[in-house]
């Protein structure tokens, strides 16, 4: 099987691909300046084979806890899936008078997930449609490649750390659900430098008289911190 020669061959390899995440980086689904993107293949929006990207996943019939399972227990080093999962306090109601706490986890959205993977690892995956019923990735609608077809979408690894960073610190005011996002950002582009949501980037402004950093992975969603009070927040280029 494909999987048995990837966890050893191309996981003994996998560290040189880890060297090009800063170009990961610079591979974006729009033009930031506002203006229009020339769509086709140039070497700025071309994914390389040899470097690994964050591709977001949606996932059909609310398999993706199912799919994120079945590639942990491919045991590759060079797939890195991840499931954003929510972790809030709740109350048992068996005493009414002394309720219990309890952490809970529920999944960010039930058909949503990403992995972590060069190119070539992505499309083997995609191949295996038995193995991984329902597993859809998304296209970048602003660039194709050589034969016409649109690239696969891929969140920066800088958006994806910030997302994390958002989704597992346990807020309970945080904002995932997409429809009280605001429609448009407008706002400095600034990094959070203290508090629970620190070294976030993001796009600051007011949502409903609080000062929020919103966090954009672009063609997924926009998610948004919690209160983050102003000596916490510096603007960057």
């Amino acid at each position: 099987m494909i999987f048995a020669t990837m966890n050893t061959s191309q996981a003994v390899n996998c560290e040189k691909y880890n060297g090009g995440a800063d170009f990961a980086e610079r591979i974006v689904p729009y033009n930031p300046e506002g203006g229009e993107t020339k769509k086709g293949k140039s070497v700025e929006y071309a994914l390389r084979p040899d470097v690994r990207y964050w591709f977001p996943i949606r996932a059909t019939h609310h398999r993706a806890q199912k799919i994120y399972d079945k590639i942990v227990s491919l045991r590759n080093d060079c797939l890195e899936p991840y499931l954003p999962i929510l972790r809030h306090i709740e109350y048992t109601n068996e005493d009414f008078n002394n309720p219990t706490q309890y952490i809970a986890d529920k999944p960010l959205d039930t058909g949503l997930l990403f992995l972590k993977s060069t190119l070539n690892d992505f499309k083997t995956l995609l191949q295996y449609e038995s193995m991984f019923p329902g597993m859809t990735p998304y296209y970048n609608h602003f660039c194709t490649n050589e034969f016409g077809k649109n690239e696969f979408l891929v969140v920066p690894e800088r958006q994806m750390q910030s997302f994390r960073i958002i989704v597992e610190s346990g807020n309970e005011n945080i904002i995932v659900n997409q429809n009280l996002v605001p429609s448009f950002l407008t706002g400095d582009r600034v990094v959070v430098i203290g508090g629970p949501f620190a070294w976030v980037e993001g796009i600051v402004m007011k949502y409903k008289h609080q000062k929020r950093v919103f966090v954009e992975l672009q063609g997924v969603g926009r998610y948004a911190a919690g209160y983050v009070p102003g000596a916490w927040i510096r603007r960057i280029a």
